[in-house]
């Protein structure tokens, strides 16, 4: 084992999200002496089949395996979690959110109470924290959630087991406590990771959660846990929904959208996809000519231009150089994108709005556009007093 190196395991299915979180990793510090390597798994069967292919390629003795849909804030990252293992060699894994009392039930994701991480879901962008009040210090527990979990010590993932994409996290962490190591979650002031992530559709959880209750009774035990409830229906028509969306509005056909995506808001239930499609809808409707989405020949490039302006502004909203937002600087001072789009975009993908809004503004000051440069100045008076949403996995 190489005890210089750190490598990055990533499974990959969408290559503009990979490309910004290898964006992320290139920015960390790495201590002098240490190398960094990033492996990208792809059209893996299921995620511990993607860890354990990462795993035996690598010598690096810290591995982090990561989603490709996160996004690491904290510049001392490697630092932080190089520190933690070597003062103490009994930390196998270190997760950014996780449990301390697993559930009988199995219903794993509701019982995180430690960690915090800065969530950007299709609709709304906000901290998630275990729960208030928590201890600021480094805590073991007992589980911790997939979306970044670092390691010092090679366990095999299960990829006997776990066949999809579920439990792989939980899998892991109990292997890990087998093995005779500890599962910890650092104190973090503000979050280390942002998860830009979709709703969960959890179509094979309760499969996968079975086989965990079996293979590992002696780790859930507590009482009180939530019973798992899924509503397969549900699932699939919103899904068949979307696809017809996505292709009404390849075909510019907006007002046939309208009201199909004002009848999905009043069901009242969620879906990543139309989420993502019900703010291209408030996009239109306040622009009426359609012009964000205007240069794009299909549903393809209207995602991937929609997805790069909210990886700008999180740039933007992390307060990185002006150079590596700069297509989007153009982009406003061009017109290219309008003022309704940003301010749309912005309530639903920013955390830290009032920042990115005094800096588009003073973007619009520069280039002479003193009409929307007020325009933000006014919404920004509005937000200085907001304080950062925060959701708490416990109350």
């Amino acid at each position: 084992m190489n005890d210089k190196k750190i490598a990055f395991i990533i499974a990959v299915n969408n290559e503009q999200y990979f490309e910004e979180c290898c964006f992320y990793i290139h920015r960390l510090s790495v201590p002098a002496g240490y190398d960094i390597d990033i492996i990208a798994i792809r059209e893996a069967d299921s995620m511990c089949a993607a860890y354990n292919a990462g795993m035996n390629n690598s010598d690096a003795k810290y591995k982090v395996y990561m989603h490709q849909d996160v996004m690491i804030r904290n510049v001392q990252f490697i630092e932080n979690i190089i520190k933690i293992f070597k003062q103490n060699l009994k930390v196998g894994m270190i997760g950014m959110i996780g449990g301390t009392c697993m559930p009988e039930t199995g219903v794993i994701y509701r019982a995180w109470d430690i960690g915090m991480v800065d969530c950007r879901d299709p609709d709304m962008a906000y901290y998630l924290e275990g729960q208030q009040n928590m201890p600021k210090k480094d805590v073991i527990v007992e589980a911790v959630d997939g979306l970044l979990m670092a390691t010092q010590y090679d366990i095999t993932w299960r990829e006997d087991l776990f066949t999809h994409f579920d439990f792989y996290d939980v899998s892991q962490s109990f292997e890990m406590r087998k093995a005779g190591y500890q599962v910890l979650v650092p104190y973090q002031k503000t979050p280390w990771v942002i998860h830009d992530s979709g709703f969960a559709k959890l179509t094979y959880y309760d499969e996968e959660r079975k086989k965990c209750k079996k293979e590992y009774p002696q780790y859930l035990y507590a009482d009180n846990g939530f019973e798992f409830t899924y509503d397969r229906e549900w699932n699939e028509l919103s899904e068949l929904l979307a696809e017809q969306v996505k292709k009404m509005i390849e075909d510019k056909n907006w007002e046939q959208v309208i009201p199909i995506i004002d009848s999905y808001e009043k069901a009242g239930r969620k879906n990543s996809s139309l989420e993502m499609l019900k703010i291209w809808k408030n996009i239109y409707e306040k622009e009426r000519t359609n012009n964000f989405f205007s240069n794009c020949k299909n549903y393809e490039g209207m995602y991937t231009k929609y997805t790069a302006v909210r990886f700008l502004l999180r740039r933007m909203e992390l307060n990185m150089e002006e150079d590596t937002y700069f297509e989007l600087i153009s982009a406003i001072k061009a017109n290219e994108i309008s003022y309704d789009a940003l301010m749309e975009i912005i309530s639903r993908a920013v955390v830290d709005k009032g920042n990115v809004i005094k800096k588009i503004g003073d973007i619009y000051n520069r280039n002479g556009q003193t009409d929307y440069y007020k325009k933000c100045e006014k919404v920004e008076k509005l937000l200085k007093d907001k304080s950062i949403p925060i959701a708490y996995c416990q109350k």
